[in-house]
């Protein structure tokens, strides 16, 4: 089975409906009437426009701005109007990029030798970025 492919056919024209950062994770929903779902245990940060739009990392921070920003609301502006594209994993460090229309990606970026970085649930499928680029591939019933 080829994991990209397999991601790309059930993603592609779906849109992201939430965002929402947890206690040690960000978890980002694609709507429809069959639940998928990424968690980020690992950094992230949007593409757009040739240039980085926003990063995990920017959640909170002010920059100079009147208020902290909030990482929910601004990954979703930037990502929820756009159908999804393609799905890729790099096979040698399993970092994920998710493509939306209008060039921007959602790259969630495998960071531990050791630690679990994201997975993905889609209906009979559950892939896990293991530490040290490795995926875990589940069929599900």
């Amino acid at each position: 089975m080829d994991v990209n492919e397999t991601l790309t056919a059930h993603l592609s024209g779906r849109h992201l409906v939430t965002i929402a950062r947890r206690e040690y994770d960000w978890s980002f929903s694609f709507g429809d009437a069959v639940a998928s779902r990424l968690s980020a245990e690992c950094p992230w940060r949007i593409i757009d426009g040739n240039r980085i739009a926003f990063a995990s990392s920017d959640d909170g921070h002010e920059f100079g701005l009147a208020t902290p920003l909030d990482g929910e609301k601004v990954a979703l502006s930037l990502l929820g109007e756009k159908p999804v594209e393609r799905v890729s994993i790099r096979l040698d460090t399993g970092d994920l990029s998710i493509s939306f229309s209008d060039k921007v990606v959602l790259e969630v970026l495998n960071m531990s030798s050791g630690y679990e970085g994201w997975q993905i649930a889609i209906p009979g499928l559950s892939i896990v970025a293991t530490g040290g680029g490795e995926l875990a591939i589940f069929a599900k019933k």
